[in-house]
């Protein structure tokens, strides 16, 4: 043998090991995994659960093809599924194919979806049909997972229901993770209602739908009685588990949109809160909702409002809700209270829809409706509709809400309707609505110490009856103040014959002063501070002494109390000079004299000339005449200006005196 065929040999041979066992290969060695097929497991819980077709537990399944699926389980029913416990498996992902056995899927067998979870969290969700075909599935699980879940929800046709297979389904060990951002992820189904109202869940029924007609694997409905409308709800107490996050995805029914059904409208509170409202109609599509829960939120209520139409009322559905804690921020909102949280002291003509109490649809001017609110509308026998809240303990000093006529009183003579927000009787607010007003956002700062609170509407009847004033989502809430000025940093001037002048220092920038008469009345608003002070010009305080009321408004926060700061009286002017008091010289070749007689003692003299510059000034008269020298008026005719200041006062009026030629 010839050393190049033994090289050649060799070569062959370190090759042939290369390809075959890669043992020289420099590569980086993949992680080892391992899988457990679905079939081989039992499930811990389960309900239409199958590992054979039929009844004979000897047919295997097939796929949607009629192809035999030699490995698979299978779920047929209203509601099936099968949980497995994979808590400590190290079970990273899932891996298989859904498809629906050929033998239940040419007729009518209805609707079908099937969704995976891990533990609370949707994985995927996928409506089946003939058309679907076979669907390849790969699913990374989180971490910690404690449970999956497969869940079919049907909806039964003319010819029965689908039978859905799992075909090749395997949990693999040793891959990556789902990377989830939350350190807690639940399903308000889970935590389960507190307190609900017309509320069914797809744990009872299984035809829960959204308004493309996809069927519902986890979430709940809320619809009112088909004759009647008004109010559904659910609350969820969430306290003390620090979520920070809500997800839901809101939707009307299909089998409820086509034709008259009435109209909806969803709120989601946080306590009292208004975190989310929206009107639903058959034209909206799915809505995906994530909304910031509040820091130390106590519970969750999630609501709609509903009118009837002719054919009943809609079904809202609310997929997947879920709550969840993601990083450590949270949003902040002000204490918010509504007004049956304040309860009413005394009402006539009012009524109230709120988290769990309709007391009528809050509808707007251009017909658009809330999730909550107040409504007004007098009463013949009973005089001014109204209601009272006692404040004394309530700690709130605000007052909001979106004001309007309701558009179902608006065409025709309902007469006229006036509305006041008073605090102690004090009117805040107050505005005669017409059918032009629209919808009015209203907000009034509610005086410190006030005891109680007050809403009149002043009607007069129509031909057709009375308007409805509503004041929709309105709230009490809890807002930041101003810090209140001291009155060591306000000064007064009362001026005679000028604006008055109040001068306030050691503000902030963009303060805002205002400054008010004792009865409340606003006298002067200065524009916002650009440095550390501001002067507000009052056109006339009085001649007399007394008080002013001042308050600052800081950026972003209400008005402060005002505080009470005194102000003299004006100054009184002292007695004009007669021009028959005055003689003057004017002098040749030596100084001017100007005399002016009868003065008092201390009297001082001004002179000026006549356009109103200052010439001479005399000191304080010792007897009862003064004479000033002037060094010259001119050799002319002219006249000079004539002003006297007496003790305690201030300069008189001027008076013009005529003098010779020299």
């Amino acid at each position: 043998m010839t050393k190049q065929a033994l090289k050649t040999i060799i070569a062959a041979i370190l090759l042939f090991s290369v390809v075959d066992y890669g043992i020289f290969l420099p590569v980086k060695a993949l992680a080892a995994t391992s899988s457990v097929r679905l079939s081989s497991l039992s499930p811990d819980s389960e309900d239409g659960f199958h590992t054979y077709y039929g009844y004979d537990n000897d047919e295997k399944f097939t796929d949607v093809y009629g192809k035999a699926v030699n490995d698979g389980i299978g779920l047929q029913g209203s509601s099936p599924y099968a949980t497995y416990n994979v808590s400590g498996k190290g079970y990273s992902s899932f891996q298989g194919k859904v498809t629906l056995d050929s033998r239940e899927v040419n007729g009518d067998y209805g609707k079908s979806v099937v969704g995976f979870y891990a533990d609370d969290r949707l994985l995927y969700e996928k409506s089946l049909s003939k058309s679907s075909g076979v669907v390849n599935v790969n699913l990374k699980l989180p971490k910690n997972a404690k449970n999956f879940f497969i869940v079919v929800k049907e909806l039964e046709g003319s010819k029965g229901k689908h039978f859905i297979v799992i075909q090749d389904g395997t949990f693999v060990k040793g891959g990556s993770y789902l990377s989830v951002p939350y350190s807690s992820y639940i399903s308000l189904l889970t935590i389960g209602e507190s307190k609900s109202h017309y509320y069914e869940t797809t744990g009872s029924y299984s035809s829960l739908q959204d308004i493309s007609g996809n069927l519902i694997t986890n979430g709940f409905s809320l619809s009112t009685p088909y004759n009647e409308g008004g109010l559904g709800y659910s609350t969820f107490s969430i306290e003390g588990n620090g979520y920070n996050t809500l997800e839901t995805s809101i939707s009307l029914d299909a089998r409820y949109v086509n034709g008259d059904w009435g109209k909806s409208v969803v709120g989601i509170y946080a306590d009292d809160y208004l975190l989310y409202e929206k009107e639903f109609t058959s034209k909206t599509a799915v809505q995906k909702v994530k909304v910031s829960i509040p820091k130390g939120t106590q519970h969750l209520t999630l609501l709609v409002n509903q009118t009837d139409g002719a054919k009943g009322t809609q079904a809202v559905t609310f997929s997947q809700p879920v709550v969840s804690k993601t990083g450590s921020s949270y949003t902040s909102v002000p204490y918010t209270a509504l007004p049956s949280t304040i309860g009413t002291k005394a009402s006539n003509g009012a009524w109230e829809t709120n988290l769990y109490d309709f007391g009528g649809m809050i509808r707007f001017s251009n017909g658009t409706l809330g999730s909550s609110g107040l409504i007004f509308e007098s009463n013949t026998d009973n005089g001014d509709a109204y209601t009272t809240y006692n404040l004394s303990d309530a700690g709130v000093n605000y007052f909001k809400a979106k004001l309007a006529l309701d558009s179902a009183y608006l065409q025709g003579d309902y007469g006229s309707s006036t509305i006041q927000l008073l605090a102690d009787n004090r009117v805040l607010y107050s505005k005669a609505l017409t059918r032009s007003t629209g919808i009015v956002n209203v907000g009034v700062q509610i005086p410190s110490k006030t005891q109680e609170f007050k809403i009149v509407v002043k009607q007069k009847e129509g031909a057709k009856g009375y308007h409805n004033v509503v004041l929709g989502n309105a709230v009490f809430q809890k807002l930041p103040v101003s810090a209140k000025l001291s009155p060591s940093r306000v000064s007064v001037a009362n001026n005679y014959n000028q604006n008055d002048v109040v001068t306030v220092k050691s503000l902030a920038k963009g303060d805002v002063i205002k400054v008010y008469n004792t009865k409340g009345a606003l006298l002067a608003t200065s524009k916002p501070v650009t440095s550390n002070y501001t002067k507000v010009a009052i056109k006339q305080l009085g001649t007399a002494k007394g008080n002013i009321l001042v308050s600052r408004t800081t950026s972003g926060v209400l008005e402060s109390d005002s505080v009470s700061v005194p102000y003299a009286a004006e100054p009184v002017p002292s007695p004009s000079v007669a021009a028959k008091q005055v003689t003057i010289e004017n002098n040749k070749n030596k100084n001017d004299l100007i005399t002016v007689k009868s003065l008092s003692k201390n009297d001082v003299i001004k002179v000026y000339n006549s356009k109103g510059s200052l010439i001479a000034t005399s000191k304080p008269v010792a007897s009862n005449y003064t004479k000033i020298s002037i060094k010259q008026l001119g050799t002319g005719k002219g006249n000079v200006l004539i002003s006297r200041i007496s003790t305690s006062k201030i300069e008189s009026t001027k008076t013009s005196v005529a003098y010779k030629a020299e």
